[in-house]
């Protein structure tokens, strides 16, 4: 599991970041991700969320290789307010869940306007 605080970003622009699925057990790269959900949370101290990716709402993409990427655009972003977020990513295989990232997400104004 990643814990920490990730890179800011604007809530003027597209937003895009990957995760590799690897079994924790064998050190294997999932590439099937038949019956897999995986989950991503953003949120301000229990309120919220203000951000969700999954599989199931195409805010995730496969990219091949056991990759996939996180997709939220502008105007996802632009609903948010400049502040400090936390964000949390799950896995769910085989009926089992897993916790992927726990983390801090500081979002900065664009500036720009919308």
């Amino acid at each position: 599991m990643y814990q920490g605080t990730f890179d800011p970003i604007s809530n003027r622009a597209d937003w895009f970041g990957t995760l590799q699925l690897v079994n924790a057990d064998t050190g294997d790269i999932i590439t099937d991700l038949t019956g897999v959900d995986v989950t991503l949370v953003v949120r301000k101290d229990r309120c919220g969320p203000y951000l969700t990716a999954t599989l199931d709402n195409a805010k995730f993409d496969d990219l091949g290789g056991g990759v996939l990427q996180w997709h939220f655009t502008a105007s996802d972003m632009g609903n948010i307010c400049p502040d400090t977020y936390q964000i949390g990513i799950t896995v769910k295989r085989d009926g089992i869940v897993e916790q992927e990232v726990i983390g801090v997400l500081p979002i900065i104004d664009g500036i720009v306007g919308r």
